[in-house]
């Protein structure tokens, strides 16, 4: 089985490579993040920690895929389809931020906290690019905060 951390990694290094590349490499990401969950939802031993991890990773690498798809559809900043891509990543971000921050690890043993970091980072940048193409809808910031600019 394919390590989604390892994938996700290799695409962010990568990140200059062509967007229909970088598209495959995080639907790579995302699938193998989701037979990982599949298989731990088998194994009725596994921490609970290492589930929402996988899970998180899951989302990650499929918010990171349909931006690779903006990149890959080349559509002009401002158009329909590059708001209709940047909203739905920012959905999927927002569903990380806003929901799955708010779990705590009580065991400690998972990357909950880095990836935590990651997604704010990841989100952060998707609301400066919401911001730049001029989407009106009410938007969040990475801690669940309407913002008002």
């Amino acid at each position: 089985m394919a390590d989604w951390r390892e994938i996700i990694n290799n695409a962010l290094a990568d990140g200059e490579a062509d967007p229909i590349t970088l598209f495959r490499k995080y639907e790579e990401a995302a699938e193998a993040a989701i037979e990982e969950a599949q298989g731990r939802l088998e194994d009725s031993w596994t921490e609970p920690s290492q589930m929402m991890e996988t899970v998180y990773g899951a989302m990650v690498a499929y918010s990171n895929q349909v931006l690779a798809r903006r990149a890959a559809e080349d559509v002009e900043a401002g158009s329909l389809d590059h708001a209709f891509r940047t909203g739905q990543a920012y959905g999927v971000s927002c569903v990380l931020n806003h929901i799955i921050d708010r779990l705590r690890d009580p065991s400690k043993t998972s990357q909950l906290a880095a990836l935590d970091a990651f997604s704010d980072k990841m989100h952060d940048g998707l609301l400066k690019d919401v911001n730049d193409i001029g989407l009106t809808v009410e938007l969040l910031d990475a801690k669940g905060r309407v913002l008002n600019d």
